[in-house]
């Protein structure tokens, strides 16, 4: 199999909660957060017109923001989030019966083609999380260094 790297996020959307409940809930700091509401901005700060129309939280799952397939398939990192998260599933449940959405975002880079396999034991447990899998593959390597 030819090696690939993949970055994985957790992020959560909301119709009004503040992201310090989330950021205390999960017991994670976010990467970028806002709350319904606040003026709008660049990541650097550079105000945009209007407001955000919900609130938006997320966090990089992998401190380096990837990893190689070649150190760790992503089956098995999956796995390992799967298991970190599952204490967090009544306020993923709290979320969604609110009006919110809870997702792993991941990017998938990879020079040639490359597969990996989700087991159905592994889909239901994040599936029993509530948590959507939201893939973006790109057919090139990125350069995060």
């Amino acid at each position: 199999m030819h090696p690939y790297t993949y970055a994985i996020s957790l992020r959560v959307c909301h119709p009004n909660i503040d992201p310090t409940a989330i950021t205390d809930a999960l017991a994670l700091e976010p990467a970028r957060a806002w709350k319904s509401g606040s003026p709008r901005q660049t990541p650097k700060g550079t105000p945009l017109e209007g407001v955000y129309r919900e609130t938006y939280w997320y966090t990089k799952l992998i401190p380096d923001g990837e990893c190689s397939s070649e150190g760790t398939l992503f089956e098995e990192y999956l796995a390992h989030f799967e298991k970190m998260l599952a204490p967090s599933k009544e306020f993923f449940a709290r979320i969604r019966a609110e009006g919110g959405r809870v997702e792993l975002f991941i990017g998938m880079y990879g020079a040639r083609n490359y597969g990996f396999e989700l087991s159905p034991t592994l889909l239901a447990a994040v599936a029993d999380l509530g948590l959507s899998l939201s893939f973006d593959v790109y057919p090139y390597p990125q350069n995060w260094r």
